[in-house]
């Protein structure tokens, strides 16, 4: 087997332990792994008016993952400690222009909404009338009620159903109990239900007058 296929065939975690030992193939073959998924979470979490700041993020996320190429152990999934870096760098990136604790307000008590849905469940699940408008509209009226999500909200939405890590996974990247996770989730599936409805609402609304 030659080296690049046996890099393909590495786990995460032996490709960062070969990469702690010099081998610089693996941490390419790393960064082509994660590097689009890690970015579209860097750029989702700052929104569409911060792409810069994301870029440069995103580069310091890949920084931190060299300097610590020699210490790094498998304590975790791999893709769990890169996460959870960026995670660290995109909470101290709102804390820079957010007041300590402004966040924290909305996730002391879950009202009684179904947290298990999906971004797609929610868009196919809103009224028949919603079922007929262009799957295009949807996926910008999701990204756009995404970002309308105060960042520990989407922080939390954006690692389960975009990243797509299990519960466990995101209590392990942001450093929370489950029961504050499963918290911040029935929030953000409320508030995107109801940001979705008042698009799907206000698209009607412009439709009819424009008949």
């Amino acid at each position: 087997m030659t080296q690049i296929a046996q890099l393909q065939s590495d786990t995460d975690e032996a490709l960062m332990l070969s990469y702690g030992k010099g081998c610089q193939a693996a941490f390419a073959e790393l960064y082509g792994r994660h590097k689009g998924p890690i970015y579209r979470y860097v750029c989702r979490q700052l929104g569409a008016k911060h792409q810069a700041k994301a870029q440069e993020l995103f580069q310091e996320v890949w920084l931190r993952i060299i300097d610590n190429r020699a210490s790094y152990t498998v304590e975790a999934k791999f893709s769990t400690w890169l996460y959870r870096i960026a995670h660290n760098l995109l909470i101290d990136e709102h804390r820079k222009h957010t007041a300590r604790g402004e966040h924290l307000a909305l996730v002391d008590e879950a009202p009684n909404n179904n947290d298990s849905a999906s971004p797609e469940v929610l868009s196919s699940n809103q009224d028949n009338h919603e079922s007929e408008l262009h799957n295009d509209f949807l996926q910008r009226a999701i990204k756009h009620c995404v970002e309308l999500l105060v960042p520990q909200l989407r922080d939390v939405f954006l690692l389960r159903y975009e990243a797509g890590f299990s519960a466990s996974q995101v209590c392990e990247i942001v450093e929370a109990k489950p029961e504050t996770v499963k918290t911040r989730l029935r929030y953000a599936m409320s508030q995107l239900r109801d940001c979705l409805h008042r698009k799907v609402d206000s698209s009607e609304t412009g439709g009819a007058r424009q008949a």
